[in-house]
């Protein structure tokens, strides 16, 4: 008995697809924020975490923000390290870091990493 060609391909997509599932449903892949902190919403995810804090001075404190991106299931980048964050401002001495994570609809996350400082 011979196969079709057209046979083939639809069993082979329909694999690709069951392989897709079995690893977005069997947490072999992350659906949820890049990093792994806090609770992360199916639909909508929005906070922000203080991690360090010591004594502030009386000099007003700049910003800086650092962030990582992701766009869908396969594509992600940015740098949310604490020295990018500080040098996005031109912050030499750190006062304060946060970290900030969104979240929509599994499809696009981001983290950020922001620190106050002088």
């Amino acid at each position: 008995m011979k196969i079709s060609s057209k046979s083939k391909k639809k069993t082979f997509v329909a694999a690709i697809f069951s392989i897709l599932f079995a690893l977005g449903t069997s947490h072999c892949a992350n659906l949820g924020q890049p990093q792994g902190l806090g609770p992360t919403g199916l639909l909508y995810a929005s906070y922000s975490l203080g991690l360090s804090e010591r004594n502030l001075p009386k000099l007003p404190l700049k910003k800086g923000k650092s962030c990582v991106k992701r766009y869908g299931f396969f594509f992600t980048s940015g740098n949310a390290s604490i020295g990018s964050a500080a040098n996005t401002s031109g912050i030499v001495e750190i006062y304060r870091i946060e970290k900030e994570a969104t979240n929509y609809l599994s499809l696009y996350s981001s983290l950020c990493t922001i620190v106050w400082g002088i």
